[in-house]
């Protein structure tokens, strides 16, 4: 019993600690359209204050967010070569996240998991509440415009670029 709620609690920090380290890894991405881009959907979701790091990963790297007081996009190195549409559609979707506060509230699932790692309904929930998370975000960026069949293969060929590189290089996904 014990032994597994360590387990959940190492796979926690485990977790945080590879974001603390793609955090260190990643260069800030500079490009003066992106950042304009960010901005303006920033003020047209009401973040406010809040100001949102765009980093950039060296490789292939699937967009993410995280953080609480400091927020961060992370997004794959070829990003600079995304069409304007791809790029909104993204910036959005990782914006919502950041709106939505989902880094805190998926931190705070990941703990309940921890500590009640013995009730299924907790794990379910979980699975749950990161499935609806990004269906929020999906249907953020739909309301906003997005032509659905058009983000629907933005999402694939990252996926599949992802896929792509990572098989190239030797790595198994």
């Amino acid at each position: 019993k014990r032994a597994f709620d360590v387990t959940v609690a190492s796979l926690l920090v485990l977790g945080l600690a590879r974001i603390w380290w793609l955090d260190r890894l990643t260069v800030p991405l500079l490009d003066e359209s992106w950042l304009e881009l960010a901005d303006d959907l920033s003020r047209q979701l009401g973040l406010g204050n809040r100001a949102v790091r765009l980093l950039k990963a060296k490789g292939p790297a699937m967009p993410m967010t995280w953080g609480i007081r400091r927020p961060a996009i992370l997004l794959p190195a070829d990003a600079a070569a995304w069409s304007t549409d791809r790029r909104r559609d993204v910036l959005l979707h990782e914006l919502a996240h950041v709106k939505r506060h989902d880094f805190l509230i998926q931190l705070i699932a990941h703990v309940a998991c921890a500590v009640y790692w013995f009730h299924p309904f907790v794990w379910i929930a979980a699975t749950r509440l990161r499935e609806e998370r990004e269906r929020a975000c999906d249907d953020h960026v739909l309301r906003a415009g997005a032509s659905p069949s058009a983000y629907a293969t933005h999402l694939l060929e990252i996926a599949r670029s992802l896929r792509v590189r990572t098989i190239a290089e030797g790595s198994v996904l």
